[in-house]
């Protein structure tokens, strides 16, 4: 200023007008300049301003503003009577919400700082440390925690149980197996409880194959089961309602739920249309369910050969196949590698692979892959190849359920829910899950505020949900129970079905 436009500045002016340029926020008082240097010299702080504000604060400056504010995880907890996993994954996802809807307390171990950070602004608990190292155990409080999930690959889940088992000989361990040829190994490194999910899901995609007529039962007692009945096309029962089949006046039974297009409801509707895309939960009588399911069976039934298409051998195909080749049922399996056991080696997007392996004389088609879009694919594949085959699906990420029925699936069953719900059976030794891949529960409760009434005056399946199978009473269980005669007593126990929002629904009125 002082040699191009004869002005004296002092040093703190002509720092002002420099920040002010740098800033973009304004330019001093000294403008206009005379000389063409001064206004060149003003165009290009300008220029560099925009260039900082832009570009370099976000790169350079943002991060570590980022890293300053951001809250980060921490190394050590101070909690009781809370389960500890090692680590997340999609299993565990569902185990947390099972967790919370208990109000029961957790941690995540986990030794990735990012990860760890991720989860915590997810609102999860979370601290970051090495589970395999005893400190990192030490600082989650395993001795004051009421069990220890191990989700990790099979080398990590050993090395971690033998740091557990040398701080806490007595605390409930239970070990998610990719494999369950290493349920011996985890058993010997001190593993209370070791669970296979995909082994199981494929087991019980296989039941859902509706030539096998398989009913997956709980015995409440020696003369009352729950089970699952698929309604057929064409029986007595299909494309009528509830009430206009007498259900629960003809045959004495309850209804716990019913799955219809892919949604379980619980408590069902009398005014519910029964069809071939409908399967009921049932409680009742042996004697009563057998007439029921002769009523739910076709009139016409054709007994050709059934023929059933596995797409995947993995574990899970793999058990599929096992529970299927015991049936009088031919079993052909297609997958994309050239192994032992597989029959047609292709891609399942392709129409021809599904061709050669015949679609068009499935009967159903078990799909147990891992990619869900690949499965998404290879439903509508098949659904337009084939209208009539049941297709069966195994979901890897619950939020793909909806998209697999859209695609045509009959039945999808997801892996993450089936190993969620394994392990809160594991962990809740008071709750008898009815089966993993159901969301419905059978729990012993007492009977509370219900003393002194009956079903009838209680309403209980409308307050809440649940439907109530059974009494126990001095240790005794009863079960044939008039709604309008029967009365609870004060000490009485309560065998209840339902979901889990309906039993924390009656524990809210008739317990707390």
């Amino acid at each position: 200023m002082l040699f191009f436009e004869n002005q004296n500045v002092t040093f703190a002016q002509s720092l002002q007008v420099v920040v002010e340029s740098l800033t973009t926020s304004g330019y001093g008082g000294f403008a206009p300049w005379e000389s063409d240097f001064l206004n060149y010299f003003v165009l290009i702080m300008n220029l560099t301003g925009v260039v900082l504000i832009f570009v370099a604060f976000p790169v350079f400056f943002l991060p570590f503003l980022k890293d300053a504010i951001e809250k980060s995880p921490p190394v050590k907890v101070n909690k009781t009577d809370h389960v500890i996993i090692c680590t997340y994954s999609t299993h565990a996802e569902v185990l947390i919400k099972e967790l919370v809807s208990r109000n029961q307390d957790y941690v995540i171990i986990e030794a990735d700082e990012d990860t760890a950070k991720d989860h915590l602004l997810s609102g999860l608990n979370v601290m970051k440390g090495n589970p395999e190292l005893e400190s990192t155990l030490e600082a989650a409080g395993l001795n004051d925690s009421k069990a220890v999930v191990l989700n990790s690959t099979t080398d990590k889940n050993i090395s971690i149980l033998f740091s557990i088992r040398n701080l806490n000989k007595s605390v409930k361990t239970i070990a998610v197996l990719e494999d369950e040829d290493m349920e011996t190994y985890h058993k010997l490194a001190g593993a209370d409880i070791a669970i296979s999910p995909r082994q199981l899901i494929g087991k019980s995609l296989a039941i859902q194959v509706p030539a096998i007529s398989i009913n997956d039962s709980v015995e409440i007692d020696n003369t009352v089961d729950l089970i699952e009945i698929d309604i057929e096309e064409g029986s007595d029962l299909c494309n009528k309602s509830i009430s206009e089949d007498h259900l629960l006046d003809k045959y004495h039974i309850n209804i716990i739920g019913a799955w219809k297009n892919g949604e379980f409801e619980s408590p069902v509707s009398k005014d519910l249309i029964l069809n071939s895309k409908t399967r009921l939960l049932v409680a009742g009588d042996k004697d009563e369910l057998a007439k029921l399911i002769k009523m739910a069976k076709s009139t016409i039934r054709h007994f050709a050969h059934n023929n059933v298409l596995i797409l995947g051998y993995g574990l899970s195909g793999q058990a599929a196949f096992s529970m299927l080749k015991t049936k009088n049922v031919d079993v052909k399996v297609i997958d994309i590698r050239n192994k032992e056991g597989v029959n047609i080696v292709g891609d399942i997007r392709n129409a021809e692979t599904l061709k050669e392996a015949g679609i068009s004389e499935a009967s159903a088609m078990i799909i147990t892959i891992q990619d869900d879009t690949m499965a998404l694919f290879a439903t509508l594949l098949a659904r337009s190849l084939n209208s009539k085959t049941h297709i069966i699906v195994r979901a890897n990420n619950i939020e793909n359920v909806k998209k697999l029925y859209d695609a045509g699936a009959d039945y999808v069953q997801s892996l993450a829910t089936v190993s969620g719900r394994m392990l809160a059976s594991s962990i809740f030794e008071d709750e008898t899950s009815l089966a993993a891949e159901k969301q419905i529960c059978l729990v012993q409760l007492p009977a509370g505020n219900l003393s002194g009434t009956t079903l009838a005056k209680s309403n209980v399946r409308a307050e809440t949900g649940c439907t109530i199978l059974a009494v126990i009473r001095e240790g005794e269980k009863i079960s044939a129970i008039d709604p309008h005669e029967f009365k609870f007593h004060n000490l009485d126990d309560v065998i209840v079905a339902g979901t889990d929002e309906s039993i924390r629904q009656f524990e809210e009125i008739y317990i707390n």
